[in-house]
This record gives C-alpha cells, structure tokens and sequence, in this order.
C-alpha cells in the first residue's frame, strides 16, 4: 500500500523489458504484474514501484524527448492477491504517477533551453516533479488509510481521472524542446 518511486536517470536509449508495464489508459493491472518479493518487515500489504523514464535525442537545435511512466513488475510486490480494493489502491498510485509524467511533458514541451544550462534545468525540473509527486502519493495514502476510508478512495478515484483528462493534451510521450547559444 506504499508507494516508492524511482525517477530514472536521464539516458540517451531507448529501451523495453518484459518486466515493465508502460502506463496506458488501458493498461490496468493485475495481481499477476506484481513480480518483487515482499518485504516481510513492511506494515503495508502492497508495494507499487513506478519509474518516469526519460530519453533524448538531438538534431540541430531541438531536443527530442520521449517521457514515459511505467510500472516495473520486478520491484513491485505484494503479500496478498485477493483484495481488489488494494489492487485499485495500487492502480491509482500507478495513474498518480501519470498525472506526474504528464505535467513534466506540460513544462518541457515548447520550452526554450541554452545548450549550456539544458541538462542542469531538466534535472532540476525532473527534480521539483519529483517532490511534488512524492507529496501527492503520501497525501493520497494517508487519506485513504491505504486503501482502508473506501469513502475517501472513491473522492481519490474520481480525482485522478478528472487530472489525467485535465491533462490529455500531454498524454503523448514525445515531445520537443528549442535549443539556443
């Protein structure tokens, strides 16, 4: 029911393994995706492991940069497989880290970069994301008492997917960025 999130290094590859979910609006998941070994010492039930992901390519004087959020099935765990409440709790985590993704795409896309100063503003933007993504995730379980206030989960539900549609126009993982001296 704890949410840990990796925002993964910034790399130059593209890459794609069988233990990653890459989130989709249909990619909802099951019991099965959750691949780790619990953590026998943790108070929660369920463990959600969810990377932002960002590669960049160069041509001339534009960034190409491909952001995607994805689920990796090997470090996320759980120690049950029959309560569907925690496994929508789960998939909400998963969304809320879409929501993340999405904004990221938000501030990049269009934006201006001096070559000099390019990767010391992505990391520290990537960085801000990360902190308020982090503030989201514990807000979210902490009023859902992980899963438990079914009440407050439903409210949760319901704000995830009106901030993933506020945020459609950046559901695309591409996007690009200008390049100046």
């Amino acid at each position: 029911m704890r949410v840990c999130f990796l925002f993964a290094a910034i790399i130059f590859s593209s890459f794609q393994s069988d233990n990653k979910i890459f989130w989709k609006e249909k990619a909802i998941l099951t019991w099965d995706d959750f691949k780790g070994k619990p953590d026998a010492s943790s108070p929660y039930k369920a463990l959600t492991e969810s990377v932002i992901n960002i590669e960049i390519k160069t041509k001339g004087m534009e960034a190409f940069l491909t952001i995607h959020n994805y689920f990796d099935k090997n470090q996320s765990w759980t120690k049950t497989k029959t309560d569907a409440n925690l496994l929508n709790h789960e998939q909400m985590h998963f969304n809320i880290a879409e929501i993340w993704t999405r904004k990221l795409r938000e501030k990049l896309k269009g934006k201006t970069f001096e070559i000099k100063t390019f990767q010391t503003e992505l990391n520290s933007m990537h960085s801000e994301i990360h902190r308020e993504s982090k503030a989201m995730q514990a807000e979210y379980d902490k009023e859902t008492e992980h899963s438990v206030n079914t009440v407050n989960q439903q409210k949760w539900n319901k704000k995830i997917t009106s901030e993933l549609q506020k945020l459609s126009a950046f559901s695309t993982a591409d996007i690009s960025c200008k390049l100046s001296k």
